[in-house]
């Protein structure tokens, strides 16, 4: 037996002190991550009993949360299963991406003060930063009226709204439409500021200030012509901006009176969630509440034969009715199948491809008849 030597031990000691002065100890919490205890630790992508979760790791194609993981549908999509069954939004709250949506409100004509059901559809894309959202890029996709008649744009008229009233501060005159939208519970609360139109007149129709929400009444008078069935002259402060050499903004009516009506318009619309009723978070399609004001002054009327003068009254706003505007989501970008089914190109860049956008919008949300 070799003799116990304490000279060995001290030795052996001091070379292990050695050794050990430039070694790294890694932290507890690498050293301690734990695949499979449901917590989601440094290194793991993912740590829950799902499909779409192995090892710790996002399979491709799926996302995943602390409460499970879902198939990737599409663009900022996800759902359940091979089909992707109960698809909804990946952000529950966050508006980015573009939009399809549809503001749904209603009007009574001037001569018996029958209802008409009022569609207009945009095409957005926002931006969010934290609650807020912005709008980037817009496009106005048209407007269809039913009730005791039927009012559709004239194809001028499409074409020309498609980038008038623009809402994403681009052309420097304001800045861009916000909104806002914030969890609330098990949903989301979400706004949209009032934002005022014209057509058929000037921008000097407008509030200078659209924060300070003037009333229609208290702005200049909208450009008006004293007989819209005899009169030819261009009325100061109207423009033509559908190319069909008459002052005004053409609408074609149908129904039992028929003709053109060309018109300057103003309005202002805004929307908010009621108190305690968000909309739910992450669905694709939502609808909040919303109110408005409208003044139509006709400039011109024609095609109209006998029924003239009845095509020569103004609509106006059946304010003592709520009104209401859809979102619809499509996907966060352009180059990716969800979005580029329905956005056939980027917005503005090519007249044509807008207008079949536009289309694809309105296929979307279509106009529900009634107030």
């Amino acid at each position: 037996m070799r003799p116990f030597s304490w000279g060995a031990v001290t030795l052996a000691s001091t070379a292990l002190a050695l050794a050990c002065v430039d070694d790294v100890v890694l932290p507890d919490a690498e050293i301690g991550a734990v695949c499979g205890n449901g917590a989601l630790e440094p290194g793991e992508a993912c740590d829950v009993q799902s499909p779409g979760c192995v090892s710790c790791a996002v399979l491709p194609n799926w996302t995943c949360r602390s409460t499970g993981c879902s198939p990737v549908c599409g663009d900022g999509v996800v759902g359940s299963g091979a089909d992707c069954a109960d698809a909804r939004r990946v952000e529950p709250c966050d508006m980015s991406g573009y939009w399809a949506t549809r503001e749904a409100n209603s009007t009574r004509d001037a001569v018996v003060g029958a209802l008409q059901s009022s569609s207009n559809w945009f095409l957005f894309r926002f931006e969010q930063d934290g609650d807020s959202f912005r709008v980037a890029e817009s496009l106005d996709c048209g407007v269809h009226v039913t009730g005791t008649v039927t009012v559709d744009s004239t194809p001028g008229t499409l074409r020309s709204s498609m980038y008038a009233n623009r809402m994403d501060g681009a052309d420097g005159t304001r800045r861009a439409r916000r909104g806002t939208s914030r969890r609330a519970g098990a949903g989301c609360e979400v706004t949209f500021e009032r934002w005022y139109k014209v057509r058929g007149a000037t921008d000097a129709y407008l509030p200078v200030d659209f924060d300070a929400r003037p009333t229609l009444a208290s702005l200049p008078p909208l450009p008006s012509a004293d007989d819209p069935v005899n009169d030819t002259h261009v009325p100061e402060g109207s423009v033509d901006p559908d190319g069909d050499g008459i002052p005004g903004t053409s609408f074609r009516i149908t129904g039992f009176v028929s003709g053109i009506r060309n018109a300057a318009q103003r309005d202002w619309k805004e929307y908010a969630t009621a108190p305690g009723a968000p909309a739910p978070a992450s669905v694709l399609t939502f609808a909040i509440p919303g109110s408005f004001d409208l003044e139509e002054s006709v400039l011109r009327v024609t095609e109209c034969e006998s029924t003239c003068g009845l095509i020569a009254s103004s609509a106006r706003a059946a304010t003592d009715l709520p009104g209401s505007m859809s979102f619809s989501y499509i996907g966060r970008a352009l180059g990716t199948p969800r979005v580029d089914g329905v956005v056939a190109g980027p917005p503005r860049a090519n007249v044509d491809d807008d207008l079949t956008t536009c289309a694809n919008v309105r296929l979307l949300l279509p106009h529900e008849g009634g107030p």
